[in-house]
């Protein structure tokens, strides 16, 4: 028999108790009416109402170890022990000295707030929190409820006065106040974990959702929130949920600065120059365009530079990422940070393809060297034009070149054009 069982809360009446009810204009089928019994000699009676059916208490006391002898104290009258009864449950001072109509209207607003506040818009639960283990856990709580809110429809109708609701859930926690505040104990973390499932279910979709991110430290803390979820009924409990959002948020934190800046790395290449977090060379790609601007040069280095350009340029996000990892773990633009990008690897290939490139220049005119600084010397060109040739023709590192530097080469090349083929050939041998 579960606790707060409706049907357990009713009892058939019998045709005359039918015919009594009618003539009364007690409730009908509608609202389940809760009856009280006789009670044994000596055990002090609630005050009754005139005219109501005398019927057993039995069928009042639902499953929560309770029996028809189970003895009300002794040492209160009956009204004091309703009074402390419902002071007790309501929780509010005063409660027990105050007016006969203020405490039973104190009584109906908390039994009120219980049926709509507390069991009432319950959303439905995500599929972690449906296990058996949960259930029973939720049904210890909900159980009690369902039956307060009858006795609470009762008590509206007039099928019950003040004394008998009270009595009636007394009888029904077997008069224990220590059953009772475990009750109402239990009844508080399920309020407020009513209240923590939005935050949870955004948690659980996002821990779900997220990235490996080959970040050990990272990865172990996701593996423990997970982890969590494999005994849901702890989360009723109030510190289970703070450990459990304080990692969460740990998490989050940590998991979207990573995130973020895989994402920058790889899909703002281009975007760098502006932050200088340059990606590809740009002095090396500016050498590249002046030499490949020479006669009878090779273009095949240029072009495919230029091809990877567009393809980055065509694979930028700019998307506020930020804002979309407050919500989501992942970014519009499918970026997954645990596969090597395109983007990125194209800008380490367009930095090959740049050092490749500027080599094979560099090889054919060091073959050139000596008629082209004979031509310069010739032309007297000035210091820095001289300067940069040198740097061109040398074997350290290159320096940034002019256009007047290669209009200068183009000259002397355009003069020695057969020399100067004939070098290119040697080079691609």
């Amino acid at each position: 028999m579960d606790i707060g069982d409706p049907r357990n809360i009713s009892k058939t009446q019998s045709p005359e108790s039918s015919k009594t009810s009618a003539a009364s204009g007690l409730p009908g089928s509608g609202t389940p009416k809760l009856e009280i019994a006789k009670t044994s000699k000596g055990t002090p009676t609630p005050p009754a109402a005139s005219d109501r059916p005398k019927e057993s208490l039995n069928d009042l006391l639902i499953e929560f170890g309770c029996a028809e002898a189970a003895p009300s104290p002794k040492k209160m009258s009956s009204e004091e022990r309703s009074r402390r009864w419902a002071a007790l449950l309501v929780d509010r001072v005063g409660m027990e000295s105050a007016p006969p109509e203020l405490a039973r209207n104190q009584f109906i607003d908390w039994l009120t707030h219980l049926a709509e506040g507390v069991l009432g818009n319950m959303p439905a639960l995500p599929g972690v929190f449906q296990t058996t283990r949960f259930y029973n856990e939720i049904k210890t709580i909900e159980s009690p409820l369902r039956f307060l809110k009858t006795v609470s429809e009762n008590l509206r109708t007039g099928s019950l006065t003040f004394y008998e609701a009270v009595d009636c859930v007394g009888r029904n926690f077997g008069w224990e106040e220590e059953r009772l505040g475990k009750w109402k104990q239990g009844l508080e973390n399920f309020a407020g974990f009513k209240r923590w499932l939005p935050a949870f279910m955004h948690a659980h979709e996002y821990l779900t959702a997220a990235f490996p991110m080959n970040n050990e430290r990272l990865d172990k803390l996701r593996a423990l929130l997970l982890q969590a979820l494999d005994e849901p009924h702890r989360l009723l409990e109030p510190g289970a949920r703070i450990d459990f959002d304080t990692k969460f948020l740990e998490f989050k934190k940590n998991y979207m600065d990573s995130y973020f800046l895989l994402h920058e790395d790889a899909l703002h290449v281009m975007g760098g120059f502006q932050r200088d977090e340059v990606k590809v060379d740009p002095v090396a790609l500016r050498n590249l365009e002046l030499l490949s601007s020479l006669p009878h040069a090779d273009q095949s280095f240029l072009n495919r530079v230029k091809l990877l350009a567009r393809w980055i340029q065509r694979n930028q996000c700019n998307l506020p990422v930020d804002q979309i990892l407050e919500l989501y773990p992942r970014c519009y633009c499918n970026f997954n940070p645990t596969v090597r990008q395109h983007p990125s690897s194209s800008a380490t290939q367009i930095n090959t393809l740049l050092q490749e490139g500027l080599e094979y220049f560099r090889r054919v005119l060091r073959r050139c060297g000596n008629w082209i600084l004979l031509e310069v010397k010739a032309q007297a060109a000035d210091d820095e034009s001289l300067k940069q040739i040198n740097t061109l023709l040398g074997d350290g590192p290159l320096i940034p070149l002019k256009p007047s530097s290669t209009r200068l080469l183009k000259k002397i090349i355009t003069r020695n054009s057969g020399e100067f083929l004939s070098e290119i050939r040697k080079a691609r041998q």
